[in-house]
């Protein structure tokens, strides 16, 4: 019998991956590494939240620029690998394309008000007034480049066949508001910051699943069920959900 769809599962453990995989990338490896390196001391570390007693200007972004390096090697690497390779294929563009408007978002977001990771870099630097002008208009350019270049880049593996990038899209926010929601020092508001940053800040998302609605595109073969990945990325998922997205840390 022949798969006439992709695999709804599959494609939902796609997206609940990337919000691992992306909050990793983000806080463990981005504001982590950059804490350690300024011989800083990290205090906490959640799916969303991170802070480092003595760090400085690379360690608060360290998280955003870590994404950012992260989607464009995601891109590089999805450019090199062979059609048939489709789940591979679909997760990069995926997780590519979620890191980079997230940063893109998240940066635009911070422009306006000024907190959080470039907030705290600009702080650290004594940035004249007008880097929200320039934050602004350089996160917005970002974001516009990167959907123009998802859309190119996805007619091959995504087709016509906007569920490759909705059913991820949407299980990632559901994963992102589930794993912020565990930790118990901020639920509601760790809840939110994985919906704004997962759901609201790749928005573009419904925009490029739109533009490929309607674009007359081969679609490639059906993504199979893949038992072994879903297992994979459960037992990943609650693993993550046991430590990290409870806290870790003194200030746990």
């Amino acid at each position: 019998m022949t798969n006439d769809r992709d695999d709804a599962a599959t494609l939902a453990a796609i997206g609940v991956s990337i919000s691992l995989a992306a909050s990793v990338a983000h806080e463990a490896l981005g504001h982590g590494i950059s804490c350690i390196a300024e011989h800083g001391h990290i205090t906490l570390l959640t799916f969303l939240v991170f802070r480092c007693l003595d760090g400085g200007v690379w360690t608060d972004g360290g998280g955003p620029i870590a994404v950012l390096i992260a989607g464009a090697l995601s891109l590089i690497l999805l450019h090199k690998l062979p059609p048939r390779q489709q789940l591979a294929r679909l997760w990069l563009l995926n997780f590519a394309t979620m890191s980079l408007l997230w940063s893109c978002g998240q940066a635009l977001s911070e422009s306006f008000d000024g907190l959080d990771d470039w907030g705290h870099v600009a702080h650290d630097l004594s940035w004249p007034t007008w880097w929200h002008q320039a934050l602004g208009i350089v996160s917005l350019a970002g974001y516009t480049f990167v959907m123009r270049w998802v859309v190119k880049l996805a007619k091959s593996i995504v087709g016509g066949a906007p569920g490759r990038l909705l059913i991820p899209y949407s299980s990632a926010m559901l994963s992102a508001v589930a794993l912020g929601s565990l930790w118990h020092g901020a639920r509601l508001a760790s809840a939110l910051d994985g919906f704004l940053s997962f759901g609201v800040a790749p928005m573009g998302y419904l925009l490029i699943a739109r533009r490929l609605s309607v674009a007359k595109a081969h679609h490639p073969p059906y993504l199979p069920h893949t038992r072994c990945f879903i297992a994979l990325v459960a037992l990943l998922w609650l693993a993550f959900a046991l430590t990290v997205a409870r806290g870790i840390g003194p200030l746990a």
